[in-house]
């Protein structure tokens, strides 16, 4: 039997066992940074005309003692976390400048809103960038006694899972191999779609079409995960005791509760609110489905007699020796989890800037007519050639981001906008503001694409926007992320004129943003 059925064969017979005491968290959402090829440090950053400031120095809210400012994002506060999230560095900005500081409860954060602090940030980062762990994530494990994840890693722990999943995530060919079948997937999509515009009754509407985005994205990514498709992509009402519709529910449940946890103080810690039980009752669904998925694949490889031509990612990833069979099974869970929803929010957002913009929907169809026509399969050498699709998503990503900003915890001192902040100093990179600022981005209020084409008039400035991050901490799930969005947004512009009613599309916040409506119009295209 060869090494990777061996191995398989091992960690799926501790499975049959195991399999429930394991833990899920969402990787992709705040994981970001890219090592820099120098480091920039604070010595040098000191060689300024200025003196350097003292970190006490740093303007921002005062709050009151013990919550700070929180109650500004309570539900009658000035900045509710649902619908008013974003606005908050928006107008602290505007109060204090390009760095402050701001308390939340115990928490004392620092926002810099300067594409060039932001890349001192990445530039410091080390060989071990830190983040800040989520605590509520972290006593849900303790008491589920379940590993961390990789997310909630910090040091040379997350360096060694993180070196390990890179090999099958973050290389380029092993992601463009499953172009292919995503792209069918998304033709799947395209094909309902058709089937609701061609019955007339909805005048070109689909009804809960974020939701049937939700089955697209998860179906999309359980071929990557698992190997195989779990046929959750349909028009129809999902069964409320069926896998699919349980994890999408779960995830849902799962948001909402981890947004208002992040925002409250740790009761959650000393009894069991609400929202704490809610927020469980999501985390033990989710584990549970995924898990289940995750077990049935490892049944079948360890019913092989011979090792499958090609490892796909969930076998390559229990053969590894330098992963634990534990952290090999969260990776999947995880990766399942983040299937759901920031994709399909992303996609929407694309969608409605878009409709928005009749005439950079036209100037996209005709670069997609050109490079794949219709009816032509697309894998990632054709994606390679749509230059005027990857700058539409970077234009939508600065005006409607789906991940508000980016956290560090600090590895050494640095100096960021004439301040010295020091070590373990908590760090938020808040680019929603920077997208604002017309200084960056000329005519900030217009959707550009033609911004990020590489012309001679593009000079977007570095690290002034990062929907994935930077370096080493780079959302984990990046490429695939991307090549499941791109493959979605070619085949419906491919195929519909997509328009817009009612009023415009608005942002809630619920750790990612979504979309508040789905008041699309599919008219489909003469062939």
């Amino acid at each position: 039997m060869s090494h990777i059925l061996k191995i398989v064969g091992r960690r799926a017979a501790v499975t049959q066992a195991r399999l429930p005491n394991w833990a899920i968290w969402k990787t992709c959402v705040g994981q970001n940074g890219r090592r820099g090829a120098s480091t920039a440090t604070s010595t040098k950053q000191s060689a300024q005309d200025r003196p350097v400031r003292r970190f006490d120095e740093i303007p921002g809210p005062k709050g009151l003692p013990f919550i700070g400012t929180a109650l500004d994002y309570s539900p009658f506060g000035r900045f509710p976390i649902k619908t008013k999230m974003a606005n908050s560095t928006i107008e602290r900005y505007k109060k204090y400048g390009k760095i402050y500081r701001e308390n939340l409860g115990p928490r004392e954060m620092v926002f810099v809103c300067d594409p060039k602090d932001i890349e001192t940030v990445f530039r410091n980062d080390g060989q071990y960038p830190e983040r800040p762990v989520s605590d509520f994530i972290v006593t849900y494990r303790q008491l589920k006694k379940k590993p961390i994840g990789l997310a909630q890693l910090n040091g040379e722990e997350w360096f060694r899972v993180r070196s390990s999943v890179n090999k099958d995530l973050m290389r380029p060919k092993a992601v463009g191999a499953y172009a292919g079948l995503q792209d069918e997937v998304s033709r799947e999509l395209v094909g309902l779609v058709r089937g609701v515009v061609r019955k007339g009754e909805t005048s070109g509407q689909v009804p809960d079409f974020t939701k049937l985005l939700y089955k697209w994205s998860l179906e999309s990514l359980s071929l990557v995960v698992l190997g195989k498709r779990i046929g959750c992509l349909t028009l129809d009402q999902l069964p409320e005791d069926s896998d699919a519709q349980r994890m999408i529910g779960a995830v849902n449940d799962f948001f909402i509760g981890f947004a208002k946890l992040l925002m409250s103080p740790p009761l959650y810690k000393y009894i069991s609110t609400p929202t704490w039980k809610r927020f469980e009752r999501a985390m033990d669904t989710i584990t549970s489905v995924a898990e289940k998925m995750i077990g049935e694949k490892l049944k079948e490889l360890r019913q092989m007699e011979q090792p499958p031509e090609e490892a796909d990612f969930l076998t390559s990833l229990l053969s590894r020796e330098d992963m634990t069979l534990d952290e090999a099974i969260q990776m999947a869970v995880d990766l399942l989890n983040g299937a759901v929803d920031s994709t399909a929010h992303t996609l929407v957002f694309n969608l409605f800037l878009l409709a928005k913009h009749p005439n950079a929907q036209q100037k996209l169809y005709t670069e997609i007519m050109e490079v794949v026509p219709a009816g032509q399969p697309i894998d990632d050498r054709v994606l390679n050639k749509m230059h005027y699709l990857r700058a539409v998503v970077k234009e939508t990503s600065r005006i409607y981001p789906t991940v508000l900003n980016t956290a560090r915890i600090l590895t050494r001192d640095v100096v960021l906008a004439g301040y010295r902040v020091p070590a373990k100093t908590t760090v938020l990179l808040a680019q929603n503001v920077i997208s604002t600022l017309p200084e960056y981005y000329p005519e900030p209020e217009s959707f550009m694409p033609e911004r990020w084409l590489r012309t001679g008039s593009s000079n977007v400035q570095s690290f002034s926007l990062l929907p994935f991050g930077y370096g080493p901490r780079m959302c984990v799930g990046r490429r695939f992320a991307e090549q499941e969005l791109y493959l979605g947004l070619v085949r419906i512009i491919q195929n519909f004129n997509v328009g817009w009613e009612g009023e415009d599309m608005k942002q809630v916040w619920r750790l990612v943003n979504a979309p508040d409506r789905d008041t699309f119009i599919f008219k489909e295209r003469e062939t």
